[in-house]
Parts: C-alpha cells; structure tokens; sequence
C-alpha cells in the first residue's frame, strides 16, 4: 500500500484548511449568494480526499488514484477562493499600499526595471520560466514514486500542499489584482504569438485574480527546488534556472509586486 493507516501531518493540513473554509463561508454566509454550493463542494472535496486516502492504505491503484486526486484538490481550492475572498472581505483591495510600498522601499517601481530589455524572444524565455510552476511538482512526485519512497512523499506533499495553503491565507489578509491589472503602464508587454499563449492561458486558469500577495508561483517553486536539490543535485542544478527566471517574471510580467 502507498499510505499508512495513521493520520499523517497532509492529513491534517487538507482537513484544516478546508474545514477553516467552510467555517469562514458559513460565517459570512449572508454576504453569499450560494454559501450552501460552495459549503457543499467543499464538503465533497474533502470527502473525495478521506475515501481515496483510506483506500490508498489498501490498495496501490487506489493510491495512484489519490496521488492524482491531490493534485486536482489543490487546484480545485484555489478555484474556490475566486468566489469566496470576494464576500468575505467585501471588495477590498491592497494594491494601492502595495505599490506605495515598493516605491518607498526600493525608490522606483520595479516592475519597470526590466523594461528596456524586454522584447518578444525575452518576454517568451520569461513566461517558459513562470510556466514551469505547473510542471515542478508533478516532477517532484515522480522522482520520489519512481524511488518508491512513500513516507518521504507524504512528507514532501505536506510541505509542498502547506505552502499552497499558506498563500491562500494570504490572498484572503492582502487581496490583490496586481500590478498588471492596477499600474498603468505607457506600453503593453512585447508579448510574441507563443508568448502571448502562454500568457492567456495562464490568466485564464487564474480564476481568483486577488492572488497577487503573497506570491504563490514564487513559494512554492523554491519549496519545491530545495526539495529538488536535497533528493537530486542534477535536478536541482537543471531547475535552478528555471525558479530564477519564474522569479524575475513575476515582476518584469508584472504578475506580483516585489513586496
């Protein structure tokens, strides 16, 4: 079997995070228009989770199915939060003290910084980088499975599944569109056909949109390049670049603030 039957600290991470959302929905519920759908479908999710995860102890299909499903959980979440910050924090947005803050901090607005470098070519080796959130963990997983290292997956999902949680606690404290929706900019990114693909179809994924504080694409990509690092030097040194370019990205694409 893949899972032990003990509870196990994604266990309690999963369970938490979404029974603290259901709670904050049912707290607010009059500021919803359908606060029992969304209660409903957080329920099922964390249904789906228990069932796969119960049977991951018996079964090692099952156990593929839940490795899987944990994957689609995460996203499904993130999903939700789009309907729910909204209501909850009644339309509030901090881009303005955003902006003022790395202005004060670093003299200048840094999303501009990189301005004069950026063309199509460039622009498109950026967006390759940011793009490479989607696929670093799917790589950790595999290089663990492969190995058959079960408990040491269940650690790394912890960490990696509390990384994600913790940005969406921040989306909910800070709520931000971000620069690319709140500056006003004198030219538009020198995005080429590839390029701009790739950076539709990211911002067609991004159903929350008040995402820009804390930067999840940045946490969760150095968590998982520290993990690369520790089980692989050889992946580790083939990502780094990546993670660096992901970095940059968020600011010269103006996705996040520097803050």
């Amino acid at each position: 079997p893949l899972a032990p039957r003990r509870w196990l600290a994604l266990d309690v991470i999963a369970t938490a995070f979404v029974a603290a959302t259901i709670l904050v929905v049912l707290i607010h519920a009059s500021a919803f228009d359908h606060a029992g759908l969304i209660v409903g479908l957080h329920a099922l999710l964390l249904a789906g989770y228990a069932l796969l995860r119960r049977g991951a102890t018996r079964r090692p299909a099952l156990g593929t199915a839940f490795i899987v499903y944990l994957f689609a959980f995460v996203l499904a979440i993130f999903q939700t939060m789009g309907a729910i910050i909204p209501p909850v924090r009644g339309g509030a947005r901090m881009d303005d003290a955003l902006a003022h803050l790395d202005t004060r901090l670093f003299g200048s607005d840094p999303t501009r910084w990189l301005e004069p470098l950026l063309n199509p070519w460039t622009t498109l080796v950026l967006e390759i980088c940011y793009s490479s959130y989607f696929f670093l963990p799917v790589l950790l997983t595999t290089l663990v499975l492969r190995r058959r290292q079960f408990a040491l997956f269940f650690s790394y999902a912890a960490t990696i599944v509390g990384c994600f949680f913790t940005t969406y606690v921040g989306y909910y404290i800070v709520p931000a569109l971000g620069p690319r929706a709140y500056v006003s900019y004198e030219t538009p990114l020198p995005l080429g056909t590839v390029g701009r693909a790739l950076y539709d179809t990211i911002d067609a994924l991004d159903y929350i949109k008040l995402n820009a504080f804390p930067s999840g694409h940045t946490a969760v990509s150095l968590v998982c390049l520290a993990i690369l690092w520790r089980e692989s030097r050889r992946l580790g040194k083939l990502c780094t670049p990546l993670v660096l370019g992901l970095i940059v990205a968020t600011i010269a694409h103006r996705y996040h603030y520097l803050v």
